[in-house]
């Protein structure tokens, strides 16, 4: 199993006809993009903590590491998992269809921002998280 088999879970429950599946797209969509930041923070030898400490720990390496692109990328994780909540938590608030399809492209593009990182931003960004762990006195990066 791989965290980005979630997207292809969300694409098809987003064209889904009631309520539930698009509940389930956003939920899949954000946990797909979860995933690959994960991925992308392990590739880079941090340790991710687990549990519910585990998204703010990606939202705030992504937003601390100084490249662009990266920390829009980060904003838009944390998006989605406020949608994830709404559609996990409230269900006393109505939850419209397109926000399943809306969930998935966004993740779509969270996923293509890492996906694309060339060798020399991916050590830009490490030096930056690494500095940012350095500053706040969390050090979770690995030799």
């Amino acid at each position: 199993m791989n965290g980005r088999d979630f997207l292809a879970a969300a694409r098809r429950q987003a064209t889904g006809g009631e309520e539930a599946d698009w509940r389930s797209a956003a939920s899949r969509a954000y946990y797909a993009a979860f995933h690959v930041a994960r991925e992308l923070l392990a590739s880079l030898r941090f340790v991710t903590p687990r549990a519910d400490r585990a998204h703010e720990y990606l939202y705030r390496r992504l937003n601390n590491c100084g490249l662009g692109p990266v920390v829009s990328a980060a904003k838009i994780l944390h998006d989605l998992r406020q949608t994830r909540n709404w559609a996990d938590y409230d269900l006393h608030v109505s939850f419209p269809a397109n926000l399943g399809t809306d969930s998935v492209a966004v993740a779509e593009i969270f996923i293509q921002a890492l996906d694309v990182l060339t060798p020399a931003e991916r050590t830009q960004i490490t030096v930056a998280m690494r500095a940012y762990e350095q500053q706040i006195g969390d050090v979770t990066w690995k030799p």
